[in-house]
């Protein structure tokens, strides 16, 4: 009877000649140079194929050209400080003219009260409303991009780097579960020098502890697979939760200018309308606390914010950008300084964003593999014969199953491992995400806040401080040039009747 059909794509063991030689199991089965080139295929390339190339955007060609020079692994805090500082030079500006159209604000209001009237010499009402659709046009604009900024950058980092925490996990899982069948397959193998009939032992030769051996230099390297990956699906987790804690802190951040806009806006509107639809003594009494009064306490305080926010964020850009013109070479450094030079952390760093030297985890796997092949073909050739003359063994079946389960799990730990599928996570986190989407939002953010703080915040409020204008005229000409005088007698006689 033939044995089953064997795991590996090679040519199967049920065709070599029953016996085993002098040499043990691995001359048996011709070697493991004897196999054909597809027995142990090669799990990794030297090249690095995958290895995708940064390219900058227009964005973060133009804002790392304002960023100082990033600081190398090791500098000083003063090294940071410089390069903080050096960046400042644009943040500064937007702040500075932030201030300076705050201050003109409330001058303009008071000093250089501005006219302006519609065809008919009535109230501005269409360059209110087109002010207002602008405003509000912009501020729908900028909420939108605020939360695309949000969501294509931090939640697409935290969620790919939960995705590569996962991966990492499962193939330390599985390396784990390496470990676990192949003791079991010793176990098992060991068992055949106690409950076999001496003829049979005689059969084998030394073809079981050879095996045994190889089996054991599996465990060996499986070992090293595994304190390979300890910790790194907690480091991995760790910085998942920061990114969950800064795109909370972000989302905050994006949304300050937003709201404020939208408060004051919400201000101004309110007081045209009251102006407009309230009565005469209502208009009256709150005539002293209506646009000069907003102006000075409510708008040019927000424009200030405003500016200093959109500075924060242009900061944040260029910082980023100037980190993202060498990300590549940048995050090896660090990884270097962090892990040290001949570290298996920097080892595997370097082998997946740059396709060079080692990858201990998978040299340990395919080493694995190499170990492992003699006793799958070992058991597959002799197990039948083994089951058939030395029943009390009985293990084959056992044997088997272990040594499938160990075939699953190698497949699977090699496919999480493959440098094409764990470089994507990098290329999507740091290329696309952190250094193209984030300084490129942020940019967009911060120049659309900066049009709404300093441009279209001030075109509003002049525009309603002209509309109230045009109402009071009207007022005037309806009720007469004292008409305020007249409404103060009005509301004394109506308090006296009350």
């Amino acid at each position: 009877e033939r044995p089953r059909s064997c795991l590996h794509a090679r040519p199967c063991p049920c065709d070599m000649p029953w016996g085993a030689p002098s040499g043990g199991a691995t001359v048996a089965l011709g070697g493991i140079d004897a196999l054909p080139p597809e027995a142990v295929e090669p799990m990794v390339a030297d090249d690095g194929p995958w290895v995708q190339q940064y390219e900058a955007s227009g964005w973060v060609e133009t804002l790392g050209h304002l960023a100082a020079e990033f600081p190398k692994p090791g500098t000083s805090s003063a090294a940071w400080s410089d390069f903080v500082s050096g960046s400042m030079t644009l943040p500064l500006a937007v702040v500075s003219i932030g201030a300076v159209a705050a201050l003109m604000v409330p001058l303009v209001l008071h000093c250089c009260h501005p006219k302006c009237r519609s065809r008919t010499g009535g109230p501005p009402w269409k360059s209110f409303a087109c002010a207002c659709f602008l405003c509000f046009g912009l501020l729908a604009v900028s909420g939108a991009l605020a939360l695309q900024t949000n969501v294509a950058s931090f939640e697409t980092a935290s969620w790919q780097l939960k995705r590569a925490a996962g991966d990492v996990d499962m193939a330390f899982k599985l390396a784990q579960g390496l470990n676990s069948s192949g003791i079991a397959v010793v176990a098992d193998l060991t068992r055949l020098n106690t409950d076999c009939p001496q003829s049979i032992q005689e059969y084998l030769g030394d073809s079981v502890t050879d095996i045994i051996t190889q089996v054991n230099g599996y465990l060996t390297e499986v070992d090293r697979l595994v304190a390979a990956l300890t910790g790194t699906p907690e480091q991995i987790l760790h910085l998942q939760e920061q990114a969950v804690e800064i795109n909370a802190a972000a989302m905050w951040f994006l949304a300050v200018p937003w709201l404020v806009v939208l408060a004051c806006c919400g201000a101004i509107a309110l007081t045209v309308f009251i102006i407009e639809k309230a009565g005469r003594k209502c208009a009256k009494r709150c005539e002293r606390c209506e646009l000069p009064c907003l102006g000075l306490a409510c708008v040019a305080p927000a424009m200030v914010l405003i500016s200093a926010v959109a500075a924060l964020e242009l900061l944040v850009g260029i910082l980023s950008s100037g980190a993202c013109l060498t990300v590549d070479q940048t995050t090896l450094n660090y990884s270097q300084a962090s892990f040290g030079a001949e570290s298996v952390g920097f080892n595997i760093s370097r082998y997946y964003l740059a396709g060079e030297g080692p990858n201990p985890a998978i040299e340990h796997l395919e080493w694995a593999q190499v170990e492992i092949v003699d006793a799958i073909a070992w058991v597959r050739h002799y197990g039948d014969i083994i089951a058939t003359t030395c029943p009390q063994w009985g293990m084959e079946g056992a044997a088997i199953s272990n040594l499938e389960t160990i075939q699953y799990s190698m497949n699977e730990s090699e496919t999480l491992l493959a440098p094409g599928h764990v470089y994507p996570y990098y290329q999507v986190t740091v290329h696309d995400t952190l250094c193209g989407k984030l300084p490129a939002g942020m940019a967009r953010a911060a120049v659309l806040q900066v049009v709404l703080g300093i441009l279209c915040l001030p075109l509003l409020l002049c525009t309603a401080s002209c509309v109230i204008d045009g109402l009071i005229d009207e007022r005037a000409q309806i009720h007469g040039i004292h008409n305020f005088d007249l409404l103060a007698q009005e509301s004394d006689a109506e308090n006296a009747l009350d």
